[in-house]
Order: structure tokens, then C-alpha cells, then sequence
């Protein structure tokens, strides 16, 4: 039987990319799709290109702003999930999560959430005691009421892209080491200001996809410029759509530890060094690296009091050993679970729309 499905994204890329891709997972099975997000410029590029539209439900604000906002944005989601005509709720994390899942609680909609960390975040926790699912992407550092580990949904073509055909596409040599360094999809300001620094002291030929996030490529791409003289080519941008690309080119990510990008580490097999956002009060991100730390896949360095020195050093040490880089593609892939979506969708039909 034909449902139609409301998937809520949080404001970002992490949040958005995982709901658009059970979105064609839900579609594939005759079932309908509507997306709600914040309505930031991240989420509309990506929709955008997805060639999805969505309903904006921005519940920001300050202080007691924030409460009245969330109130605001409680009864427009409500308005908006019976114009629809929705039938389920699934939720991905932020404050627009929030207030549409507590719309379709009070509408006696079923609820589900999508937790891409290993330390599910405020928003989800809070709407975990209403949910009848909660898709987990990593084994949780505590119990979740209702959770099954799935796996977070990545497009499956990240995985079918051959390195040599990347690395053609790119512009790229095949003879020497491709490292990708990306923030997600808001970039990342530690990595932007210290990574290039420590690539150059390497003093060996590299070739480096930095992708920035928004306005930050130009300053971001003039720290490259002394690189020249050491052999270093860098491929600097703001952002790519084609991060399938980007990965099977790469034989080391230098990343954040977001949920989104951690899936597609697993999903693409590619090492990496971990460097963790170090300011959010669940330390999600460093949770999420341990994960495939333990399992081999990666190293976790820590921003708190890491130096140039240090960086330099685990580079080196990194890109100084292609066995090891070897065995960590390896742990990673050993970690992938296969079809997230196909669990999911699967799960949804059997205990929340049939």
C-alpha cells in the first residue's frame, strides 16, 4: 500500500544527504516522498541538485526566542503534515526535527529517526521516546529505546567509481598519493588554516582535493601557493557534488567525524585521519572516529592542543606506509553492512507502514 512519508532534514548536508537518498529508496518502492528542512542555502544547493524541492520550517532563535520558535514551528508543521496528507514522520536530527516530529506526535503519526553518531544528538534523544524506530548508523555508546543498527543511507554509487578513472576525471597523476581533505559540508576552519601548512612540511610530491565549504577556497588555495616549489599540487574548491569521485582519487581523507562523513568513509573503504570537531557538548564526532579506530580503519587526533608538529608527523607516518594504508581500506570496508536503505526500507514496511 502506497504511504506518504515526511523526511525532516536539521540544517546541514549531514542531515539532508541521508533523507534524500532513503527519499529514492522509499520511492523505488511506490511510496511518496515530502522533505522538510530549515531552508539554509546548504540544504537548498542540495536539493537543488537532487532536483527535490521542500517546505522550509525554520525554528531558530535565542533564549526564550528559541522556545517560541519551536512553539511557532510546532503548529506550521502540523498544518503542513495534514495539507500533505502524511502518513509517517521520519526525522534526522536539528530543531526542525523536532518540531515536525512533535507535530506528527500530536497528530498520532508514527515517528522515526535516522541517528547517524554513535551518541545520538539532543534533538533525537529527545524524540526517541516517541519514536517506533531509530535507524542507528554506528553501534551507540548507550541503549537506544527502539534501535536498530542499520547503517546511515549513502548513495551506493560511492563505492562503484574506479581510482584510476577518478583520478583521470580530476586531472590527476597516477604515480603519486591523492590526499582529500574536507570539512563537510560547512567546511571546517581547523583544517582549512592547518592543514596545508602541514602538507607542504612534508617536502614530498603530493597532489591534495581540499574542499573548503562556502567562500573559503580562495584564502584556503593562496596557503597552497608555496607548495609549488616542493612539488605539491592542490586541486582547491569550495565544495563537490561529486564526491564519489573525490573518494575513489583519495588514498587518505584528512576529515571531520561527522555521522554523514564516516558512512562514506566505511561505504568507500578510504583511510583516514580523523580530526574531530572538538566543541559540540557530546563530543559526537569523537565517538563516531573511535568507532573506526578501533576497528583499524583510522587515526583520531584530537584539535585540543594538536600542533603542526603532530600533524606533520601522523602525515608522514601515513603517507609513508601504503601497506598500512592498505589494511586500514580493508578495516574499513569490513565495517560496511551493506544497503542501509534496503534494511530500512524494509523495516518501515514491515513495522511502521504496512
Amino acid at each position: 500500500m502506497v504511504k506518504r512519508v515526511c523526511l525532516v532534514s536539521g540544517g546541514t548536508g549531514g542531515h539532508l544527504w541521508p533523507a534524500l537518498v532513503l527519499g529514492e529508496a522509499l520511492r523505488a518502492q511506490g511510496h511518496d516522498t515530502v522533505f522538510v528542512t530549515e531552508g539554509r542555502d546548504v540544504e537548498r544547493a542540495l536539493l537543488d541538485r537532487a532536483g527535490r524541492r521542500a517546505e522550509a520550517l525554520d525554528v531558530r532563535g535565542k533564549g526564550i526566542g528559541r522556545l517560541v520558535a519551536l512553539a511557532r514551528g510546532t503548529l506550521a508543521a502540523r498544518r503542513l503534515l495534514r495539507r500533505e496528507e502524511v502518513d509517517a514522520v521520519i526525522c534526522t536530527g536539528g530543531s526542525t526535527s523536532v518540531a515536525a516530529g512533535l507535530a506528527g506526535r500530536s497528530l498520532g503519526l508514527p515517528i522515526a529517526l535516522l541517528e547517524q553518531n554513535a551518541v545520538p544528538g539532543r534533538a533525537n534523544r529527545l524524540l526517541s521516546r516517541f519514536a517506533e524506530r531509530v535507524y542507528l548508523g554506528l553501534p551507540p555508546t548507550r541503549d537506544v529505546r527502539h534501535g536498530v543498527v542499520t547503517g546511515t543511507p549513502v548513495r551506493r554509487d560511492l563505492a562503484n567509481v574506479d581510482r584510476g578513472e577518478a583520478r583521470r576525471k580530476l586531472g590527476l597523476r597516477e604515480d603519486l598519493p591523492v590526499v582529500l581533505v574536507t570539512g563537510g559540508s560547512q567546511g571546517a576552519g581547523f583544517l582549512n588554516e592547518n592543514v596545508p601548512m602541514a602538507l607542504l612540511a612534508l617536502k614530498r610530491p603530493l597532489q591534495v582535493l581540499h574542499l573548503t565549504g562556502t567562500g573559503k577556497d580562495a584564502e584556503v588555495r593562496a596557503r597552497y601557493l608555496p607548495g609549488l616549489e616542493t612539488g605539491v599540487d592542490a586541486f582547491v574548491r569550495a565544495l563537490s557534488y561529486d564526491m564519489a569521485t573525490m573518494y575513489a582519487a583519495a588514498d587518505l581523507v584528512v576529515c571531520r567525524g561527522g555521522g554523514c562523513t564516516v558512512a562514506e568513509l566505511v561505504a568507500t573503504g578510504r583511510p583516514a585521519l580523523i580530526v574531530p570537531y572538538p566543541y559540540h557538548r557530546d563530543r559526537q564526532q569523537l565517538h563516531n572516529g573511535r568507532v573506526l579506530e578501533r576497528a583499524g580503519a583510522a587515526r583520531v587526533l584530537e584539535q585540543s592542543g594538536l600542533d603542526e608538529a603532530a600533524l606533520v608527523n601522523e602525515l608522514q607516518g601515513l603517507l609513508g606506509s601504503p601497506e598500512r594504508l592498505k589494511l586500514m581500506e580493508h578495516c574499513a570496508r569490513s565495517l560496511d553492512l551493506g544497503d542501509a536503505c534496503d534494511r530500512i526500507v524494509l523495516d518501515l514496511e514491515q513495522s511502521i507502514l504496512g
